[in-house]
């Protein structure tokens, strides 16, 4: 089917909320149902930091009625989307929600000025919304988006010469472009700018024309369809949760930190999930008193979800995770590590810090 079709079969609206918009801009959070308990904490999170209210929070979801009904009372606007034309669209892990973020300045262009986006899988460590508002300032009056460098080209610094994985390989391909990968769990959206761009159509131009190349999906689309015209957000505002900054996050002190891949406190207990999961627990039972709360290790839940049906490959892999988590528990020995050394300057350099230009 041309693109031009495709993309005219794209729709998205509003089919209900339980308040309107009463700030010029939001924190908003794009989710199915399954990761609902999650965007609540994180947003109980930003009202308990802070408590002058100085934004509106929106959680989009396919289904309001999903919402506890105490919670609907509150101070939250719960916005429920219908979105159409992306079913041929990848989400791997993920669901299609993911792609919901890309809407939100349309669908809120009468509403805020600027939307602050956090995927549900974020931690508020530190109140940001001021420091994100004179960030925005500093930017370049046509920025539509800004967003931070993925954890990826740390580690494509740290160790550029060996053999790359898939993710790795696909990010590489950016370098050609001369254009800093960025990860899409945080955002900041201009959308006057956004819609004045046409940045939604231009996004899923690019995903429905290299759809079988989208390795990170949403993300991916974003970084390709925006090359160099995305704006830095320093790394403090998206410190993804990884082997090589998990053991920096108290030196540098974030202001939010982005558990991503597998590593989420309420899925996994390991050294990165463990010291997060009695408050995302007691925020569960106290929310959501039907939903079971259950953790486990990498190798407790490969022996309960094997992943190889050939049971030799599948005893190696369950032992290589073994010898794995003994050598991580090592690294934490070693806070001063050369390589821990060489994170710590990468990431005070511009690409992470941010800068008034756009990489």
């Amino acid at each position: 089917m041309p693109q031009t079709s495709v993309l005219s079969q794209l729709n998205a609206n509003i089919t209900e909320q339980n308040r309107p918009a009463t700030h010029d801009n939001a924190l908003a959070f794009c989710v199915d149902n399954n990761y609902l308990p999650y965007a609540l904490f994180v947003a109980h999170q930003f009202i308990a930091h802070h408590p002058d209210n100085p934004c509106d929070i929106c959680i989009c979801l396919p289904d309001i009625s999903q919402i506890p009904q105490h919670l609907l009372s509150s101070s939250i606007r719960f916005v429920e989307l219908q979105i159409e034309g992306m079913d041929n669209l990848p989400v791997g892990r993920l669901s299609l929600a993911a792609y919901h973020r890309l809407f939100l300045p349309q669908l809120f262009a009468e509403d805020y000025d600027y939307i602050i986006y956090l995927d549900a899988d974020a931690y508020i460590m530190r109140p940001f919304y001021t420091q994100i508002m004179q960030l925005i300032q500093s930017y370049p009056e046509d920025f539509s988006v800004a967003a931070a460098a993925d954890v990826m080209e740390l580690k494509l610094q740290i160790t550029p010469s060996r053999k790359f994985s898939k993710v790795e390989s696909y990010v590489l391909k950016y370098h050609q472009h001369k254009h800093l990968y960025r990860n899409s769990g945080v955002l900041i959206l201009n959308t006057k700018n956004y819609r004045q761009q046409d940045v939604l159509p231009r996004v899923f131009g690019y995903a429905f024309e290299h759809i079988n190349e989208l390795q990170c999906h949403d993300q991916s689309a974003l970084n390709g369809a925006l090359l160099h015209e995305i704006a830095i957000l320093p790394f403090m505002f998206n410190w993804q949760v990884h082997s090589l900054t998990y053991e920096l996050t108290d030196e540098f002190k974030p202001y939010i930190i982005h558990f991503i891949g597998n590593n989420k406190p309420w899925r996994l207990t390991n050294r990165y999930t463990q010291p997060f999961q009695e408050s995302y627990q007691q925020f569960i039972e106290k929310n959501f008193p039907k939903q079971e709360f259950s953790v486990y290790t990498e190798y407790e839940k490969r022996q309960k979800q094997p992943k190889y049906d050939n049971s030799i490959r599948e005893l190696i892999s369950q032992k290589n995770i073994l010898f794995q988590n003994f050598i991580d528990n090592k690294r934490s020995w070693l806070p001063y590590s050369i390589k821990n050394s060489k994170v710590r300057n990468l990431l005070k350099l511009p690409s992470f810090t941010g800068c008034n230009t756009k990489l």
